[in-house]
């Protein structure tokens, strides 16, 4: 009995690890070599939210208006998290997380002594170490510690799962998705865009989803490649001529039964014949 208990315990526990929901790994900072990897933002967006999806991962940037937690005001943050296996929320991992005032000045990460720095680079170009930017994990968010009282943008590079993306709603306003080349919507069994999108619109082979304001809480994109689609039509034929030849060769048994029934005499109806012969001594 106490080894059963035990190996239940020890189950729950795996079970707590791999959900991501017991957090007992515990909360720290994240990896040095995430927050310092290199990747390039479009700052030139108006949307608020801007997504490019890409093979592997997924870039966006947010508007940020002095966004807060409500509760320290000096401490604006940003929050990210997504689902484990059960459903559970967990922190997201941020890779190549970057900050951009609205005059310009960008804040990045670099490596210094195994610990990830923000450091400021200015518009003329001069670059100062300042802990105006900084990233913390917690049980079940990615929390992003902003400049203060500032506005700009947010960028940072995000998992993706397969050929859908689902994202809380980070912001409020309008969204743009760049899909990847080659990526559509519009087949209900393969596709699914939900809220849906205002407009639609495909540029060097790449569809753009836009949305004017977005408030739901979350925002979902699961889209197919056209060689899916061609895959999807041919598996499809290919059912179709299955059942029907299935269907034929259904109808020539029967029909081959049937003949072979009259070649025997099995379908004479004896009660129609007699009921034509006359009574005995009417003949």
């Amino acid at each position: 009995m106490n080894r059963r208990l035990a190996l239940g315990l020890l189950g729950v526990g795996l079970l707590a690890i791999t959900a991501g929901c017991g957090g007992l790994l515990g909360p720290g900072d994240p990896d040095p070599g995430d927050l310092t990897a290199n990747e390039t933002y479009d700052w030139n967006t108006d949307a608020d939210a801007d997504i490019r999806v890409n093979t592997e991962n997924m870039t966006a940037v947010f508007a940020i208006e002095n966004r807060t937690d409500g509760l320290d005001d000096t401490d604006p943050t940003f929050r990210f998290y997504g689902r484990g296996t059960l459903a559970t929320e967990q922190p997201q991992q941020l890779t190549a997380v970057q900050f951009r005032y609205a005059n310009g000045t960008e804040v990045a990460f670099e490596r210094v002594d195994g610990e990830a720095r923000s450091v400021v680079t200015y518009a003329n170009g001069t670059t100062a170490r300042l802990p105006v930017l900084r990233v913390e994990r917690t049980n079940d968010r990615a929390i992003v510690h902003l400049p203060t009282n500032a506005s700009g943008q947010l960028g940072v590079t995000l998992p993706k799962d397969g050929k859908q993306i689902s994202l809380p709603g980070y912001v409020e306003g309008s969204y743009r998705v760049q899909l990847p080349e080659s990526a559509r919507v519009g087949v209900p069994l393969l596709s699914q865009v939900r809220p849906g999108a205002t407009n639609r619109t495909v540029r060097n082979n790449q569809l753009t989803l836009s949305w004017e304001d977005v408030s739901a809480p979350n925002l979902t994109v699961r889209y197919y490649l056209q060689r899916d689609l061609l895959l999807f039509g041919g598996l499809v034929i290919g059912a179709i001529i299955i059942g029907v030849g299935g269907a034929l060769y259904y109808y020539r048994q029967l029909r081959a039964t049937q003949r072979k029934r009259e070649e025997v005499g099995l379908d004479i109806d004896i009660e129609d014949d007699d009921r034509d012969e006359p009574p005995p001594g009417m003949g």
